[in-house]
């Protein structure tokens, strides 16, 4: 019998749940849905996801716990991110969510974080050959090299879609010089990330899922890749139509839309810092990870 499981993952940004089955040697979606409550705006801004955030995590992780039994889901998986690895009220975030969700949510350290997003990014899109990972997210970036399915080197970068707007994207839309400071910031990062010469890059997280609307593409078409030609492209209309706009003309989160310029400079950094002529979008990620890894290890997946 086919087991069905579940992971909900409390980003920095997002909340999101993925059910999922395994198919082919990956993962076959059976049910997704997300939320962007931003607890990492408030921990970058007060240390602590605050009990207005607190309250807003128990309601949404409790309907999407629901919803995972609801699609049949027999084990559930649940990990916290960066936001709450910084915040000081991390322990009774931890609390709290594991009882809103009827199952032990777990502080996914950086490395395992990353190791996890490199598994589930290339279990669909193959690790063979020389290949790095990044997965964008909302206050960090785990940038994985790897080769043949194996990890060389990995680094978690305290850089995201969300810190990188609310750092230096102050104004909406952002100016020229708001986003110049924002690409030298993240390409100083950067440098921090393995050294490698990869054939192939692949980026997973919000950010790198939704750009492709703004190009009219769906993924899984010639959408999924970003040149720096379409990077570019993204700039330009990220740097003259507020969020709300693009929200409204794309079919996007508002909440989305506000980071999406923080994260184009993100992407394109680690694509010029492999020298890839483009990058790869996946769609799968950290959720599947954790999927995969609990499909092999029980509850040892934590451990990435």
């Amino acid at each position: 019998m086919t087991r069905r499981l579940a992971a909900i993952d409390i980003g920095s940004n997002t909340l999101q749940l993925l059910v999922a089955e395994p198919h082919d040697g990956g993962l076959r979606e059976v049910f997704h849905d997300v939320v962007m409550p931003r607890i990492g705006k408030d921990v970058q801004e007060t240390g602590r996801v605050g009990e207005q955030k607190l309250a807003e995590l128990r309601f949404e992780v409790g309907r999407l716990a629901t919803l995972a039994r609801e699609h049949g889901a027999e084990l559930l998986l649940v990990g916290a991110t960066e936001a709450v690895r910084r915040a000081a009220d991390r322990e009774l975030v931890l609390a709290a969510v594991s009882e809103a969700a009827g199952a032990p949510c777990h502080l996914i350290s950086p490395e395992t974080e990353a190791r996890l997003s490199f598994r589930g990014a290339t279990a669909t899109q193959g690790s063979a050959g020389l290949v790095v990972v990044a997965d964008v997210g909302g206050a960090s970036t785990e940038c994985v090299l790897g080769e043949d399915g194996r990890i060389l080197a990995l680094v978690s970068l305290p850089v995201g879609s969300g810190s990188a707007t609310e750092r230096w994207l102050l104004t909406d839309p952002p100016d020229a010089t708001e986003r110049e400071a924002c690409a030298a910031g993240v390409r100083e990062v950067l440098t921090s990330a393995p050294a490698g010469h990869p054939g192939r890059g692949i980026v997973t997280g919000g950010t790198a899922s939704t750009l492709p609307a703004l190009l009219g593409r769906t993924l899984g078409s010639a959408g999924g890749d970003l040149s720096r030609a379409d990077l570019d492209a993204c700039r330009s209309i990220l740097g003259h139509h507020p969020g709300a706009h693009v929200a409204s003309r794309y079919g996007i989160e508002p909440a989305r839309a506000r980071v999406l310029a923080g994260g184009v400079e993100i992407i394109d950094a680690v694509r010029e810092r492999y020298h890839l002529e483009a990058i790869s979008v996946s769609l799968q990620g950290l959720r599947d990870g954790m999927i995969l890894a609990a499909l092999d290890a029980g509850e040892g997946w934590v451990e990435g």
